[in-house]
């Protein structure tokens, strides 16, 4: 790749009586990638993660009755069979004239837990926060094996009363008040453990017009509320029903606790719903109409990674194990018969994925590696080029 340029000097241009001509070479390296197999490609993007992967394209979820506002994605599905990928789904709601109309999943906004309690009420890494006792009976303690992390332990006491745990904003030190009118989303984890024992009956959670009756079960479960505020109080209480009351051998367990303001869907044929993919649960803001059909379509990974169907590459974030000692390519400069070596040390792909179209209209994927400095070597640029001398 040879370029001759003119020199210009005081308007004059070409070749003068003596001036000359400058050739300039601009060296080209063409190199293959060997090999770009699954496991490489993988190893080359910062942040790739692979999954085994099965496609529902569509599901007949069930028809409203006009009053529930969870769905769970049951057809085909259940959560005993592995985990749905986040933001997979795709949900259609049946309008009046039939139709189905794709909805909107509300956007949530920060979380209502401020202060020094956001981790300890939240997931209780590091304590229990300003949670308390109803009447101050019964027990509370941090423990491990919880959902995520650690969780709260709640143990009842005989003259324990309904309402027995809370959680108060305090005057917006702890919760952010809510605003009356907007829309909003609570959840919890609750379990009784295996072989945990809980005769209090179901628990109900409430926070501000947000409410959901649970029975504990022996596994952890994740609950989500979507609910329009009806005052600006935020906080959130646990109670059970005075008949048959709480027992001084009633344990329950709680964790993963969020409260975010989400958006309200106003558009014609949108309802608005958040999903608990964990769970495989839609959640709706308001009851679809009865009759009215709920379809879906989604992605799920198995449990058994030999029932996937589809394996997917999808970007991830980058960790330690995503650097590469050095990256070598081998090629040819143009001009040259000779083969040369470029290498790129602690070499990451952290510019993405792309896929350029050759001229036979190939796919021909794009990796770009950088290579990083060594933080006890600064004075050593992190590449190096090897070639032949003959």
């Amino acid at each position: 790749n040879r370029v001759i340029k003119n020199i210009e000097a005081d308007g004059l241009k070409g070749a003068v009586r003596g001036m000359k001509r400058v050739t300039e070479v601009n060296p080209q390296i063409t190199a293959n990638l060997i090999e770009l197999n699954v496991k490489n490609l993988i190893a080359a993007i910062a942040g790739a993660e692979q999954s085994d992967q099965i496609n529902i394209g569509v599901e007949h979820v069930k028809t409203a009755d006009g009053s529930e506002k969870e769905f769970p994605l049951d057809h085909g599905f259940t959560v005993d069979e592995g985990t749905i990928v986040e933001n997979s789904e795709k949900i259609y709601l049946e309008d009046e004239d039939g139709e189905m109309v794709l909805q909107t999943r509300s956007k949530k906004y920060a979380s209502r837990f401020i202060g020094d309690d956001r981790v300890n009420n939240k997931g209780f890494d590091t304590g229990l926060g300003t949670w308390a006792l109803g009447g101050d009976k019964g027990t509370k303690e941090p423990v491990t094996d919880g959902q995520s992390g650690n969780c709260l332990k709640y143990t009842g006491a005989e003259d324990a009363p309904e309402e027995f745990l809370k959680l108060l904003e305090v005057g917006g030190t702890v919760l952010t008040s809510l605003v009356d009118g907007e829309h909003y989303r609570l959840q919890i984890a609750i379990t009784k453990k295996d072989p945990g024992v809980w005769a209090a009956g179901d628990i109900t959670v409430k926070c501000n017009a947000g409410e959901i009756i649970i029975t504990p079960a022996t596994a952890w479960v994740m609950y989500v509320i979507e609910f329009t505020a009806s005052g600006t109080s935020a906080d959130i209480k646990l109670s059970v029903s005075a008949s048959p009351g709480i027992a001084a051998s009633d344990v329950c367990y709680i964790d993963s606790l969020e409260l975010e303001k989400v958006d309200e869907q106003t558009a014609t044929g949108q309802v608005g719903y958040v999903m608990n993919w964990v769970e495989g649960l839609i959640y709706f803001a308001t009851a679809p109409t009865e009759f009215y059909d709920v379809i879906a379509s989604y992605t799920y990974i198995p449990k058994t990674a030999s029932d996937a169907v589809d394996t997917t590459i999808t970007g991830g974030e980058i960790s330690d194990s995503d650097y590469i000692e050095n990256v070598a390519i081998v090629g040819n400069v143009s001009g040259k018969n000779l083969p040369i070596i470029c290498i790129i040390k602690n070499a990451l792909a952290d510019a993405g994925f792309s896929i350029s179209t050759a001229p036979r209209d190939e796919a021909v994927p794009v990796i770009v590696f950088t290579g990083h400095y060594d933080p006890d070597d600064l004075d050593s640029e992190p590449w190096e080029i090897r070639y032949p001398k003959t």
